[in-house]
């Protein structure tokens, strides 16, 4: 699958919503192209020196456009699905293109059924309920955001830990680190470690 790609320094994951101011020519026609296709494009995270191009993305789609009080061009955008970079070229206008595979994202956990063990699972739960709960507290502040996401999707803890990770002032090392795994786990336990 070959897709225009957006490098920024933000993470974007799968069922996550935010929004893009774009002025460059070249994103401006991504942006149609993306539009046009129905393709969507790839958001793309940008190592820590802001150089590089990391080999993990989302394939993320347009919901919604409008013209900014600036003049501008705002989208809102909700990733889909992750993908990995096989091989990225760049066009005269400097927009870059990759020939992606797309990936399986984490599975879903629901927070009360982690284990079956029950002290085991009280322990896994209440850590769990505090990753979701802190989660709404904060995103109860920008409740644009909020309204993109259901009251079900907190009670999965694989969802709680991908938002985190948009949000977290992580190096993007240490994300790439996280999303780079085939579940929530290594992100929870450094979720944990930070947030008290």
């Amino acid at each position: 699958m070959i897709i225009p790609i957006f490098p920024l320094p933000i993470c974007l994951l799968p069922q996550g919503y935010t929004q893009l101011r774009i002025f460059e020519p070249r994103y401006k026609r991504l942006v149609s192209e993306s539009l046009k296709s129905g393709q969507g494009f790839g958001l793309c995270m940008l190592s820590d020196d802001k150089k590089t191009i990391m080999p993990i993305g989302t394939l993320t789609h347009i919901i919604d456009f409008e013209t900014l009080e600036d003049g501008l061009l705002g989208i809102c955008v909700q990733g889909k699905q992750t993908f990995k970079i096989n091989n990225i070229t760049v066009e005269d206008d400097g927009l870059k293109r990759a020939d992606v595979t797309l990936i399986d994202g984490w599975p879903s956990n629901i927070i009360d059924e982690n284990s079956a063990q029950p002290h085991i699972r009280s322990q896994a739960r209440d850590k769990d309920q505090f990753l979701s709960n802190t989660l709404k507290q904060l995103l109860q502040q920008y409740p644009q955001h909020l309204a993109h996401y259901s009251e079900s999707d907190f009670n999965d803890i694989a969802w709680v830990c991908q938002r985190w990770l948009e949000i977290i002032p992580l190096s993007a090392s240490q994300k790439y680190q996280c999303i780079n795994n085939h579940d929530h786990l290594l992100a929870k336990s450094f979720l944990l470690d930070i947030i008290k």
